[in-house]
C-alpha cells in the first residue's frame, strides 16, 4: 500500500516572499491526486515538500506520520520524483533504469527482471538497449517514468512531465501512464496546469491558486461545481462574464436577463460558461446583445480584447451557418453549461484553455444593437 501523506499548518517562503499557505491538506495510500494550478501557484514547492527535498518554514509534512524533517533520507528512498526534463544518465536505456534498483540493493536478477517489466508498461521495451542520448523527448521520458515505477515506490511525484510533450506524444504518453498505474497501490501526486492532464490521470483534484487551496474535491465537483471564479478558469470554462443578479433572483449580463437564477443575495457575480454552452441567435431573437468581432475555424483560437463591451467564446457547429464579423447577434447561455459564482477580485480567466468546438465565434457582450 502506498504512504499516507500529510501537510499540516505549513507557510513556506521563497526570496522573503510567501509561496505556499496550507492549513490541512491529506493525502491516503494509494489515492492518486492532481494538483492543478498556473505557473507560480506554489505547485512544485508541494511537491518538493511532499519529497522531503525542503522543509516547510512553518508547519509539519508527514509521510505515514514521519516528519520529513527527520527522516529526510529514509522517506526519500520511498518516494520516486519524475520532473519534465527526464535528467537520464548518459548510459543505455536499461542501465537507466537498472541503477536505481542497484542502488537500492536489489539482487541483479530481480533488477533486470524488475526493468524489463517497467519497459514494457511504459512501452519502451524494444528501447532498452539503445543509448539515452538518442532517444525522442517522448521516449526520454516514458524511460524517466519506467525508471521511477521499476523501484515500485510508495510514494511517486509528477511534476508536469508531459508538459514538454507535442500534442499527439503528450495523449499517448498520459494514456499509457494511466493504464501503468491503474493496478498498483503506490500513492501519486501529480501536478499540472493544463486541466485536461490533470483529471485524465486522477479522481481527486486540488486547485491551487496564489500558493492556496482554493478547492479540494473530485474531479466531477471541481469541473461542474468550481468554488469559485479563479477555479473555473483553471479547469477550463472558457468564458467570465460580469454579471448582476437581480432582486427577483435572476442573473442579467449586460444588463439582460439571462435566464440564470442566484440564491444569494443581489449584486454582482461572474457566470462562468463554456463555450459550447453559449448559443448565437439572430438579432430579433431574445437573450443577451452582442456583436460578432470576428470567427475563427477550428479549435485553435487566442483571446482578443475587445474595444467595447466583455469578451464572450461562443461555439457552434460547422454544418450550421458562420455570423460575419460586425454582425449585431444574440445570445444565450445554456444553465448546465454555465455556473454563477460569487464575484472574486483574484480571478483572472487568462486564455481560453478548452477548444472543444468545431468553429468559434468571439463576440463582444452588451453591445447595443
Amino acid at each position: 500500500m502506498g504512504a499516507q501523506l500529510r501537510v499540516d499548518g505549513v507557510r513556506h517562503h521563497r526570496g522573503g516572499h510567501e509561496v505556499l499557505r496550507v492549513d490541512s491538506l491529506g493525502i491516503d495510500g494509494g489515492e492518486q491526486v492532481s494538483v492543478l494550478g498556473r505557473n507560480g501557484a506554489g505547485k512544485t514547492t508541494l511537491l518538493r515538500l511532499l519529497a522531503a527535498a525542503e522543509t516547510p518554514h512553518t508547519g509539519q509534512v508527514t509521510v505515514d506520520g514521519t516528519g520529513t524533517g527527520h527522516g529526510g533520507i529514509a522517506l526519500r528512498r520511498r518516494a520516486a520524483y519524475a520532473t519534465q526534463r527526464p535528467g537520464l544518465l548518459s548510459t543505455s536505456v536499461l542501465r537507466n533504469v537498472v541503477l536505481p534498483l542497484k542502488w537500492r540493493k536489489i539482487p541483479r536478477k530481480q533488477r533486470r527482471d524488475l526493468a524489463d517489466a517497467a519497459l514494457r508498461r511504459m512501452g519502451v521495451a524494444h528501447l532498452a538497449h539503445r543509448h539515452a542520448a538518442g532517444l525522442s523527448g517522448g521516449e526520454q521520458q516514458r524511460v524517466n517514468l519506467a525508471r521511477a515505477l521499476a523501484i515500485d515506490p510508495d510514494v511517486l511525484l509528477l511534476d508536469e512531465p508531459a508538459a514538454s510533450l507535442d500534442s499527439e506524444s503528450r495523449l499517448s504518453f498520459l494514456h499509457d501512464l494511466g493504464l501503468a498505474l491503474a493496478d498498483r497501490t503506490t500513492t501519486v501526486v501529480h501536478v499540472s496546469h493544463r486541466a485536461d492532464d490533470a483529471l485524465r490521470l486522477a479522481d481527486r483534484v486540488i486547485a491551487l491558486v496564489g500558493g492556496h487551496v482554493r478547492q479540494d474535491g473530485t474531479a466531477d465537483a471541481v469541473i461542474h461545481r468550481p468554488a469559485d471564479a479563479s477555479v473555473a478558469a483553471l479547469v477550463g470554462y472558457d468564458n467570465l462574464l460580469d454579471a448582476q443578479v437581480r432582486a427577483d433572483g435572476e442573473v442579467a449580463v449586460g444588463g439582460e436577463r439571462t435566464g440564470l437564477t442566484w440564491h444569494g443575495a443581489p449584486g454582482p457575480v461572474t457566470v462562468a460558461a463554456f463555450a459550447i454552452g453559449v448559443s448565437v441567435w439572430p438579432a430579433g431573437a431574445s437573450g443577451v446583445p452582442a456583436r460578432v468581432e470576428r470567427v475563427v475555424p477550428g479549435p485553435g483560437l487566442r483571446t482578443v480584447v475587445l474595444d467595447g463591451g466583455q469578451p464572450i467564446l461562443a461555439s457552434i457547429p460547422l454544418h450550421a451557418p458562420a455570423p460575419a464579423a460586425g454582425q449585431h447577434v444574440r445570445l444565450s447561455i445554456d444553465p448546465g453549461l454555465s455556473r454563477v459564482l460569487p464575484r472574486s477580485k483574484a480571478a483572472s480567466s487568462g486564455p481560453p484553455q478548452s477548444a472543444a468546438c468545431s468553429r468559434l465565434v468571439r463576440v463582444g457582450a452588451a453591445i447595443t444593437p
